[in-house]
């Protein structure tokens, strides 16, 4: 594993712990707005909100990053048309330039 991808793996797994913590907090929060759960209600509704936001995470984790694959894809096709047509544009510059100076040279 190389480097870069060793950052990679840390970050994502200090993303994943903040959700996780996140999560828990807000769980908390919200059942502390019903003081008359018992306790083993509040766990119990507490483990359930945490799952449900940190499965919301993934979720839009998951969608974010392949709008990102799909967007890249779709800019690097336009990079590669801009990429040839400049390269055409260029060559075929190129050739005029070439083609009015051979002219001009034949006139001499």
């Amino acid at each position: 594993m190389g480097a870069e991808q060793g950052i990679r793996r840390l970050e994502g797994y200090v993303y994943w712990q903040y959700e996780f913590d996140q999560a828990r907090r807000e769980a908390a929060a919200f059942c502390r707005q019903m003081p008359s759960l018992s306790t083993s209600e509040r766990q119990r509704l507490e483990h359930l909100y945490a799952d449900a936001r940190v499965e919301t995470a993934r979720s839009t984790v998951r969608h974010i990053a392949g709008r990102c694959t799909e967007l890249r894809a779709e800019y690097e096709a336009r990079y590669r048309k801009l990429k040839l047509k400049t390269t055409v544009t260029a060559l075929t510059a190129i050739a005029a330039i070439s083609l009015g100076f051979g002219i001009a040279m034949a006139r001499i």
